[in-house]
């Protein structure tokens, strides 16, 4: 999971202690001794209670035990309402012993009480429990309603829902600066709203400079999902909040409803971490807020998707309905502004969304700006992966644009219900997409589309799509220095591999095992781990999920379930082992130890096969490029070399195709049936020994003669390179030498070619010497080269007259009209030449050696050029396709 650095809107998020413990000292609260703490309590009570004492950064003035000195019922049978009642006052901590508490009234406080608390003191927050009246007597039960004060503590312990269909407990607190929920988890199942509130956890900040703080709150064990707005959500900032809420490392999992919502809240909502998985309606909601000084964000946070990973509290019928991943939404309240930094969001399956990141639509007003910072999206689903859709320019505060900044965005995904998968809607004018990845090497997506909207920018960004690149529509957009033929990170790390995914390298037949093996086993406990390593560290099996977050030398993770593992080889030593939560059994090579003991389980083990880089951790490979070989029902053997790493992808390779290095060789026999494989660098040879198949580098369709240049600019600009082509060298007079190159396939075609004439299965070199006299050939592939050795000649391709000069330009660009006039304003570094292959330019449009400008409304107009786009703007509807073939 990602960590943060510390900080305010565009800084890492500071600590919650020292922001409590800031809070104090702003305060100025003095010391309040044992004399006066005595007036405060009964006489029996003050007597058994601890004088002034400092804890989470608080000066109490008095802390009691609820069962020595309250005389609370740790055995759940006799109510503690009463005693609890009477224990609220100022400067007072209970501490719970490990127990079960029952609570059969709302505790309603609203007297303006300072520093109070309720703490559990075992070593799991689910030592201590709270329990209710089953079924609530038919009520929406509500455990603490706290509406005014400050410096309240709700500190481990758990509120037992049961697993029954009705019963439930919410808590609302409202404080106005200080207050701290850490480490408390809501057990059972979540009924649905006919039984429970619209939310587990309502917490409000009264004030405009304080900052309320939740730290670990954990829902994860299941709710009714009847759809929404029937379903339950689990936190909920409200209208009257004004000041700041945090919410940091919290687990909120399958939900009825939204995981947390702040949308009409006038005050921040401020996420640091955690995990949001499978929620209903919405896994985050948030708005920019109306706060004078600072305003919303999330950071480092993990949303995933996957309705077919409910897990195991689910019951038979469970299922999401319309899970969004983010709604950046304020209800018509018109706020704008909000950053979501380092955050992956990762959608595997899902019946319907709005889209994994969208905006409310304009006819709930919408919302202004948003900036996406250092973001991955993985979307293997149908549902749209970006939409920011139009706003109520009336009622919405600006700026409007949306903001897309090293995000990186991939997936399976064939196709997007906008047709691209980033859409930018009417209005959101001023939009800027920078240093930003794109790949859907699947079915037909189109890369970003811009509606309606003025002042956009598209810079320093690759795009590599099946469809096209960018797409606009009445929009003015800036385009510069963007490329299409690189692949993106994925969720998980920072190189683009993702732990807990097959084609990161998890996979047990493509790496071989380091020396040492650990094993994580579960105990019934839900438990958090975090440990490093000496040396290499790669993971076991399938044993890992998306949660756990796994690099070279360290990793932290989750098991939940008794008996559930997660499995690891590594070389070296462990250097540091700790449980963060929970508790589990831990083996080294088949030994049990503890996390005292971890450290000098292998001492006297061989940490030098590490240092073999054939052994090392594959979850760091830049693995950046797909090859399919996919059967046709022919027996086929193949082989190929890579130039830089190859590993399996999946569980395509069977034990009978052989993996050594960089070089595989394998076979495929069933129609359809596929090899599959993950590869950095360039495939620098291919063959096929036996038979034939179909090839694809990167979703594109290729031959072993093309393949070795597929990885230098994928996405053709035209699908002639795909068939046969015809080239005519006509003569005009002049005894003229000519030479060709093409890419793939080349042959003669009629009698044509005479003796002297030069022709291999890539390449001519010929001669035409009357006036009318030529030479023609049939070709696959690009015409890689063309040049006169001598003399000149008319040159044609499927029958255009083109300049032969252009075919020594690596690159292309189209430029496709859409019905409405679009102008366009083309420059590169190097030379620009049209090509009237792709679209001639008419006599209106301007040429010159680096430049083109022109027009063009439902025709294509194409270029080839050298070096790198300086300048690419567009403003109208037309759709733009470049191939960057040089780099």
């Amino acid at each position: 999971m990602v960590r943060l650095n510390g900080g305010d809107d565009d800084e890492s998020a500071t600590d919650s202690d020292s922001i409590l413990e800031s809070q104090l000292n702003r305060r100025n609260y003095l010391k309040i001794g044992a004399a006066a703490a005595s007036t405060a309590l009964s006489a029996g009570v003050a007597s058994a209670a601890s004088g002034p004492e400092e804890r989470f950064g608080i000066q109490w003035d008095r802390v009691v035990d609820a069962v020595a000195d309250l005389g609370m019922d740790p055995n759940g049978n006799e109510p503690i309402d009463s005693k609890l009642d009477a224990a609220y006052e100022s400067g007072t901590l209970i501490e719970f012993p490990p127990g079960e508490y029952l609570a059969t009234n709302t505790q309603s406080w609203n007297d303006n009480v300072s520093r109070f608390g309720i703490v559990g003191t075992g070593s799991s927050h689910k030592d201590v429990q709270f329990v209710f009246p089953s079924g609530n007597n038919g009520e929406k039960f509500r455990f603490l309603e706290i509406t005014s004060g400050s410096h309240h503590v709700l500190k481990n312990f758990s509120i037992q829902q049961t697993d029954d269909d009705t019963t439930t407990a919410d808590i609302w607190l409202v404080n106005d600066d200080g207050a701290l929920i850490e480490d408390v988890e809501w057990l059972g199942r979540t009924p649905s709203d006919n039984y429970a509130r619209r939310q587990l956890l309502a917490y409000d900040c009264s004030s405009v400079d304080g900052v309320n703080v939740a730290r670990r709150v954990y829902m994860r064990e299941g709710a009714a999902i009847p759809g929404y707005p029937d379903g339950v959500a689990g936190i909920r900032v409200q209208g009257g909040s004004v000041g700041e809420i945090r919410l940091v490392d919290c687990h909120i999992e399958q939900r009825g409803s939204s995981s947390f919502r702040a949308t009409h809240t006038q005050g921040v909502l401020r996420v640091e971490g955690g995990l949001f998985k499978n929620n209903d309606n919405t896994n985050m909601r948030i708005s920019g807020g109306d706060h004078p000084s600072k305003s919303s964000w999330i950071k480092g946070a993990t949303v995933i998707v996957d309705d077919n990973d409910l897990n195991e509290h689910a019951r038979d019928g469970d299922q999401l309905h319309s899970p969004t991943g983010l709604l950046i939404d304020s209800t018509g309240n018109g706020y704008s502004g909000v950053l979501i930094e380092d955050c992956d969001f990762i959608y595997k399956s899902s019946p319907s969304a709005r889209a994994v990141i969208a905006t409310s639509p304009p006819s709930w007003g919408g919302h202004g700006s948003f900036t996406l910072r250092n973001c991955r999206i993985q979307n293997d689903t149908s549902i749209q992966t970006l939409h920011a859709d139009s706003v109520d320019t009336d009622t919405t505060e600006e700026p409007w644009g949306a903001t897309l900044d090293n995000v990186s965005i991939t997936g399976s995904s064939q196709s997007q219900p906008a047709g691209a998968a980033v859409c930018i809607d009417n209005d959101r004018n001023g939009s800027t997409i920078q240093n930003s990845c794109i790949h859907f090497p699947n079915g037909d997506v189109n890369g970003v589309l811009v509606n309606d909207a003025t002042n956009c920018e598209i810079l320093d960004t690759n795009i590599n799509v099946t469809g096209q690149a960018t797409v606009f529509n009445g929009a003015d957009v800036s385009t510069s220095n963007i490329t299409s033929s690189d692949s993106c990170p994925l969720p998980g790390t920072d190189d683009g591999t993702s732990s807990g995914d097959s084609s990161s390298g998890d996979d047990s037949t493509t790496t071989e095992p380091l020396p040492n093996d650990l094993r994580i086993v579960g105990t019934g406990t839900t438990t958090q781990y975090e440990f490093t390593v000496t040396d290499s560290l790669q993971t076991s099996g399938d044993t890992i999920e998306e949660w756990d977050d796994v690099s070279s030398g360290s990793a932290t993770g989750w098991v939940t379930t008794d008996g559930s593992e997660d499995a690891y080889t590594f070389s070296g030593d462990v250097s540091s082992f700790s449980f963060l939560e929970g508790e589990a059994e831990i083996y080294v090579n088949g030994e049990q130890v503890t996390p005292s003991t971890i450290t000098d389980a292998t001492s006297d083990s061989d940490s030098s096969s590490g240092d073999d880089s054939s052994s090392g951790d594959d979850s760091t490979t830049d693995s950046s490029h797909e090859l399919r070989i996919v059967g046709t029902g022919t027996t086929t053997q193949y082989d190929f070399t890579v130039t830089d790493s190859l590993q399996a992808s999946g569980d395509t390779i069977e034990e009978w195709d052989s993996i050594s290095g960089t070089s595989a060789t394998g076979w495929i026999t069933d129609q359809g049936s596929e090899d599959v494989y993950a590869f950095s660098g360039d495939v620098s040879s291919f063959s096929f020994l036996e038979g034939e198949a179909d090839l694809y580098v990167d979703g594109m369709q290729v031959t072993p003669s093309s393949i070795t240049d597929a990885t230098s600019g994928s996405g053709s600009v035209t699908d002639s390179t795909d068939s046969e082509n015809e080239l005519r060298i006509v003569g005009t007079g002049t005894t003229t030498q000519y030479e060709v190159a093409v890419s793939d396939s080349l042959q003669a075609s009629g009698d044509t070619i005479e003796e002297w004439d030069d022709v291999s299965s890539t390449s001519a070199t010929g001669w035409i010497t009357s006036d009318g006299a030529e030479d023609v050939y049939t070709y696959s592939g690009d015409i890689t080269s063309f040049s006169f050795l001598e003399g000149e000649a008319e040159v044609y391709v499927n029958g255009t007259q083109v300049d032969p000069a252009m075919f020594a330009l690596p690159n292309r660009i189209r430029v496709k009209g859409e019905g409405t006039e679009t102008q366009y304003e083309l420059e590169v570094t190097g030379e620009i030449m049209n090509d009237p292959l792709i679209g001639a330019t008419e006599s209106s449009d301007s040429l010159t050696t680096s430049t083109a400008t022109g027009a063009i409304t439902d025709d294509s107009d194409g270029f080839r050029f050298s070096g790198d786009i300086t300048k690419m703007n567009l403003t109208g509807d037309a759709a733009l396709t470049f191939e960057d073939n040089d780099g």
